[in-house]
């Protein structure tokens, strides 16, 4: 078994020689993995808030569709009243009507339906630590 003083020997060795090639790497990766996790906060975003539209609303409930005429798959969440669209979320420049045209609309949930973020956390399997497995 080595030793300590060889084990950081070799990560010094390895800092230096690598170091400047992870450090270019982590600057080429930091703008693409920004923009994955502002998309991803976007799309969160739309959903609750077609989601606490549709709660103010009467018989309020949500869709969720694509967009037929834009170029990215991002989900756009229409917001009903009865059986009435009346907004969309994200904004979309393309009528309602277009965007539910081919839409199964039994697929409309209730905002009361839906589960909490503290009923999703519950439902999430608890991981078990080696401890408890008798490891």
């Amino acid at each position: 078994m080595p030793s300590k003083g060889k084990a950081v020997g070799n990560l010094v060795k390895w800092g230096v020689k690598y170091g400047p090639h992870v450090v270019v790497l982590a600057q080429q990766a930091k703008e693409p993995a920004m923009k994955a996790a502002q998309t991803a906060l976007d799309r969160q975003r739309a959903r609750r808030r077609a989601i606490e539209h549709a709660a103010t609303v009467r018989e309020g409930t949500v869709l969720k569709t694509f967009d037929p005429r834009a170029d990215h798959a991002e989900p756009v969440w229409v917001v009903f009243s009865a059986d009435e669209p009346i907004a969309a979320h994200p904004t979309s420049s393309t009528p309602l009507g277009e965007l539910i045209a081919n839409s199964d609309l039994s697929t409309r949930v209730r905002p009361a339906d839906l589960p909490t973020p503290a009923a999703r956390l519950k439902q999430l399997p608890r991981r078990r630590s080696a401890r408890t497995n008798g490891q």
